[in-house]
């Protein structure tokens, strides 16, 4: 048997679990005399700046490679602190790369409220960098399990720009300087002041897609979840640019949260929004039943489909492409 029969997901349930403590959610969490540790690890992929945008400046790479540890500490409510990155680099490297480098990773930072306090460098044949992200926080760090029948759906973040921005790049339009194509900025100082208020059950976030976050999060708390697409179709900031606007939520690349609130704590929920002027948006609830995602239109529904970035799967788009992955997505099943 190899890791290719097994794909990342069995991976992560069947076999890590033997050799480690803690797996499961986006971040490790580590007490410390009463004081929780958030700690998230991940490599940059080539960022879409340079797959989709053609553009390959390395300020790029270390932008996203911030993020996608940021990301990890907003699942997990804790408060940023620190990064650190571990990069590879050719030695025959150009210098002015290298502090293109260093400036995107010290400007991601600032954007998702981390100190850069350094790391590693080493010799290597290509490009490769691993971050380190860590944050803390007085309680327990948030995890994916703690929905209930009953409760609230809601995406933190501004879900459907990415696709929607690639679609509008692929037409020839000029993106808006903050796209998340180029600058993805992740959820993190949002999530904290929602958990510190005590109004977030659970939460993972999207960076293998939206519509596998929603899948595990049914699997993990063993629940029906009902997604109303009228919602994502009136919510899409970027509306009409894909074929069905709501398609533009379920693909990866916004950086967003979901999370799950209490019904009887929505109103308050509502309410730290608009003081904390916080994007979000309730797209749908958790109900009793088995653990799948119900996409819902009216009097229609359909069950959501596969749509994957997970790593070791004959599927990913890390193994087919990212134009195949695209046109999964424009292809998605909807009701």
């Amino acid at each position: 048997m190899r890791l290719s029969d097994l794909g990342e997901r069995r991976i992560l349930s069947e076999i890590i679990p033997n050799y480690t403590t803690g797996t499961g959610d986006d971040c490790a969490a580590v007490n410390i005399n009463g004081r929780y540790l958030s700690v998230s690890t991940d490599p940059c992929p080539r960022p879409a700046a340079e797959v989709l945008a053609h553009d390959d400046d390395p300020y790029w790479f270390g932008w996203l490679l911030v993020t996608i540890n940021a990301s990890d500490l907003a699942a997990a409510g804790a408060s940023p602190s620190c990064f650190l990155a571990a990069l590879d680099l050719p030695r025959d490297y150009e210098v002015v790369k290298f502090e293109r480098l260093l400036r995107g990773i010290s400007d991601s930072c600032k954007a998702n409220g981390l100190d850069y306090v350094g790391g590693n460098i080493r010799e290597a044949v290509s490009l490769n960098a691993t971050g380190t992200a860590i944050g803390t926080s007085h309680s327990p760090p948030l995890t994916r399990t703690g929905a209930s029948a009953g409760s609230r759906l809601v995406v933190v973040g501004r879900p459907g720009r990415f696709w929607s921005h690639v679609k509008a790049l692929q037409n020839g339009e000029t993106l808006p300087e903050d796209s998340p194509l180029f600058r993805p900025v992740s959820q993190v100082n949002e999530i904290k002041l929602l958990n510190d208020a005590g109004l977030v059950e659970c939460a993972m976030d999207t960076s293998d897609g939206l519509a596998p976050t929603l899948q595990e999060m049914c699997r993990v708390n063993q629940l029906t979840m009902a997604v109303d697409l009228e919602k994502l179709r009136s919510s899409c900031p970027e509306n009409g640019r894909l074929i069905r606007s709501e398609r533009a939520w379920m693909g990866w690349g916004d950086w967003s949260v979901v999370v799950s609130v209490a019904d009887e704590r929505f109103q308050d929920f509502q309410n730290a929004l608009v003081q904390n002027k916080i994007e979000a948006y309730e797209i749908g609830g958790f109900k009793i039943g088995e653990p799948i995602v119900l996409l819902e239109d009216g009097d229609r529904s359909a069950q959501l489909g596969r749509l994957e970035s997970e790593r070791f799967a004959s599927d990913s788009w890390f193994h087919k492409g990212v134009e195949f992955y695209q046109s999964e997505l424009e292809g998605l099943v909807l009701p």
